[in-house]
């Protein structure tokens, strides 16, 4: 028998099974959260309640559960409105799970300006970084921008 035959089989043998090992692994899927959400705003304001103009801010309250995330937007927007969130996409990026929820205004168009709450609740998460992107809103072709971005761990 040849010096290099059992060399060759060694090496044969050891890439054949690295090969059906990697075959093996496979990345996990991210599964989509179940998305929940409220909104309050307006409709639920007596006319002495409703701010407008500039004195509002769009800003965004953050709580973290065992497998869950709550976020309230503080949501600038026109009064007319009704808003309705969607899971637009779950992606992984960086080691990071980037999750785009859409603020959409299936309602109308007006010139006033008041506040809305908007409790979403993203659950059935696994421990993990989470990034998330709030972005709105969409109202028939005017542009979308991102309205808010954060960074959660659970």
């Amino acid at each position: 028998m040849k010096k290099w035959v059992i060399p060759a089989a060694i090496i044969i043998v050891l890439v054949s099974s690295s090969l059906i090992y990697l075959s093996t692994i496979s990345e996990t899927p991210l599964t989509a959260p179940k998305l929940t959400y409220e909104v309050g705003g307006c409709g639920d304001q007596k006319a002495g309640e409703i701010k407008r103009g500039a004195s509002l801010q769009n800003e965004v309250e953050v709580s973290v559960g065992d497998s869950s995330i709550k976020l309230l937007h503080h949501l600038r927007y026109v009064c007319c409105a009704e808003i309705e969130v969607e899971l637009a996409s779950v992606e992984e990026v960086d080691g990071q799970v980037l999750i785009k929820l859409l603020e959409k205004n299936v309602g109308e168009m007006c010139k006033c300006i008041c506040s809305y709450e908007v409790s979403i609740k993203l659950s059935g998460l696994k421990p993990g970084t989470y990034r998330i992107q709030i972005i709105g809103v969409e109202f028939e072709d005017m542009p979308t921008e991102v309205l808010w971005e954060g960074i959660v761990k659970i």
